[in-house]
Order: C-alpha cells, then structure tokens, then sequence
C-alpha cells in the first residue's frame, strides 16, 4: 500500500543520517562551500520528490523540476554546514526511531518503508539525507535563537481578544508553501512559486511539494498550518483564504520577503466545530402509525403525541411514558454524537434544553418525541494561554530561521555546474 507521504514530514525533527556520499559523483552538480551535491545526488533527489509527489517521471517533468530541487538541496547543504560548525550531533537510534514511526504512521510493517523505496529505485539514504537538514536545522535555530525569543502577557491578550471577536466567523484548515527571496531573487522565486502551482494542478501532492520546497518550519509537517481563525494571519491573508473554496489553491501570495501559496482543505463555522464535540444522553418515545390509517386516525395519533409531549416534564417522566407506551422505538438511546445524527433531527436536539420534551415530530411510519437527559462538550474547545504562547513562539522561530538562512545563503560559495 502506497504511504500517505504527508505523513513522513511529520517526524522531520528527529530525522538525521550522515554527510553526502562524494564517491558516488559521476558529475558535479554544484558546490556548495568546500561540499558538492553530485549529479547522482541529485538524480535520485529528483526520483524520491517525483514518487512521493506523486508526479510521472518522466524527462520533461524531471528537467522542469531539477532546478527546484537543486535549490532545496543546495539550502541542505548550507543547513548541514551550518549544524556541524555548531556541534549538532544525532545518534543512529534517533534514525530508527523515525523509521519505526514512519512506517507506522503510514500503516507500514517493519522494513516496509525500505521496500517502498526499493520499489521506485530509490536508495534509504536519500531519503534520510533530505531530512537529515531539516532535523539538524531545527536544532540550530533552537540552539541559536529561542533564548531571544520572550512572548509578553499584553500580546497573548490581544491574540486572545482577537480570537474572541472572530469566534462565530468561519475557520480555515490550511497548508502552505512559504518561498523567501532577497532583491536579487524575486523573478526567479515568484517564477518557482508558478511553477509549483503548475504541478498542482496536474496532481502533485501538495504536502510532498511543500516538504521539498517551502522554507517555512511548517514544511516539516508537510505545510500544515491547522485551523485558523480569521486575525491570526495578516488582513491579505485572510482576504485571500475566504475567496478559496474548499481543495483550491491561491495564487502566489506576495508578503515582505517572501510568497505563500495556501492549500484551502476546509472550512468551518464555529457552530459545525461545536456540533462535533456534542454527544447527548437522549431518550425517544415512538408513536406509530398503522399503515392503514386513514386521515382521522393519523390526527389522533398526533393528538396522543401532542399530550405525552407535555406529560414528559423530566427524564424520569419520559422514561415511565416510554414504558406505558410499549413500542420498541421508544426508550433510552444511550449517548448519541450530535454530529452523527441526521439533519432534521440534529437541528432539534441542538437546541434543546435537558429534560424538556421536544414537539411531536412526524417521520416515516410514526410520531418521534425527543428529549436531552445529558451534555457534553457542548461549548466549542476554547484556546488557552499556553496555546496562544506556542503559537506566537512558533510564528517568531519560522521568521528568525528565515531570516538565519537568508544571512548563510548571502555568505555562502555556491557554484552551479549544470
């Protein structure tokens, strides 16, 4: 079975194997200080982005993609420079760890993983490789900059105030790709983000692109940016993601430094989350009606609902109307999920107060009488401090390590030799 590669991303921070095989060069793809990336490197970077992308190998695609790929292995190499001169060091066991969890995380057995790349021609070790400097990286800008990095109370408060002034407008679950540039690199990187969106929309998984492109932390969760709310992102970013529908994504979005394409995977109201917390204690009393009853036999059949509705003036009441009543309908439900229930039912229970009865309602063969003993769950989850906090840190890391590479990139050798 084919791996959801999104998933792989998801280990990227205890992922690492050793430096660049330089044995195997059978030619020189560049040079990046005093390492080179091979062609052969590169090649079989290439077959690896291709399968887990889940985009045709074919010639024209692989030499459309190779410049891309190049670029992302050529910022490796810069990240792997940059965790050696600072004593990054990651153990074997680290290695099989991630492997174990991988294939676990992807319904794999035990080596499954190893013949999955066997499979597409690809070596263990590319793989390994390529997350190797996602891995050390996170570790340097750890190491590097959390010490600088203080989140205040007011700031938290006013996360806090914003979130509460957009509770009841939708929600977004995004993923994004995050493409940084300097004024020497601008045409080249809004024509890679173009390109990227090219590959999109001919099938490309946009979790595998954004693990081998985006220059955001997110890129080591496959771009997963989860739900927002609407003022946790910029006022153009926002705008931008109410224009997607669900399974679209935007165009090359231009920020200071950088562009963002945004994956829309779906959209919620703060009611539907609410729905999906919700299980309720519910009891029912079922009316029949026979199939050969005629009109006045149906109304006096609502005319008994009618009067147990308002008999049933608490939950041990209905319970005792239920056993009167005899019908193997009616009775206790146990709990039940509010999102599970149909539409027309899920609407009246939703807005029931525990232990009063609900108007006879007709459906199919009977009358239906409907009353809440229990909730749960029934506020939707809200976002504590501490949630806010690593929030905020984890927005202020992903600029300072932007920031940390654009610095290495400027002061890096780099030889392009193809």
């Amino acid at each position: 079975m084919r791996p959801s590669w999104a998933h792989i991303a998801i280990v990227a921070l205890i992922f690492v194997f050793a430096p660049a095989r330089a044995q195997n060069v059978l030619g020189i793809a560049a040079v990046v200080n005093d390492e080179i990336i091979s062609l052969y490197d590169l090649k079989s970077r290439l077959s690896l982005v291709l399968a887990t992308s889940q985009l045709e190998n074919r010639p024209e695609i692989r030499k459309r993609m190779t410049p891309q790929v190049l670029r992302g292995m050529i910022d490796d190499q810069i990240k792997l420079q940059e965790a050696k001169k600072v004593g990054i060091k990651i153990s074997k066991r680290d290695i099989d760890r991630a492997l174990a969890t991988i294939e676990k995380q992807n319904n794999m057995p035990k080596g499954g993983l190893k013949d999955f790349l066997s499979q597409i021609g690809v070596d263990r070790s590319v793989m390994v490789e390529q997350i190797e400097a996602e891995i050390a990286w996170a570790k340097v800008v750890r190491r590097k900059k959390s010490a600088a990095i203080k989140i205040g109370e007011h700031e938290i408060d006013e996360v806090l105030a914003e979130i509460e002034a957009n509770r009841d407008k939708p929600e977004h679950l995004v993923s994004e790709i995050v493409l940084t540039f300097d004024s020497k690199t601008e045409g080249n990187v809004r024509a890679l983000a173009q390109r990227l969106i090219q590959q999109l929309k001919s099938g490309a998984r946009f979790e595998a692109l954004a693990r081998n492109f985006s220059q955001s932390a997110t890129a080591a969760v496959g771009g997963d940016l989860g739900w927002l709310r609407p003022g946790q992102l910029s006022q153009s970013l926002d705008t931008a993601l109410v224009k997607l529908r669900p399974g679209q994504v935007s165009s090359p979005l231009r920020m200071i430094g950088g562009y963002h394409i945004f994956y829309l995977r779906d959209r919620r109201t703060a009611a539907s989350r609410a729905q999906k917390n919700v299980t309720v204690a519910l009891r029912q009393l079922f009316v029949p009606i026979p199939a050969t009853a005629d009109a006045a036999g149906r109304a006096n059949q609502m005319k008994l609902a009618r009067t147990m509705a308002e008999l049933a003036t608490s939950c041990q009441e209905i319970d005792k109307l239920a056993k009167e009543l005899g019908t193997s309908l009616s009775g206790d439900l146990g709990n039940v999920r509010l999102s599970s229930m149909p539409a027309q039912l899920r609407e009246v229970v939703d807005g029931l107060e525990i232990g009063k009865a609900s108007a006879p309602l007709s459906i199919g063969d009977g009358i239906l009488i409907l009353m809440v003993c229990g909730r749960q769950g029934d506020k939707t989850p809200s976002v504590n401090r501490a949630d806010i906090r690593r929030m905020l840190t984890s927005q202020r890391m992903a600029l300072a390590a932007r920031q940390y590479l654009r610095d290495l990139r400027r002061d890096a050798f780099v030889d392009i030799r193809i």
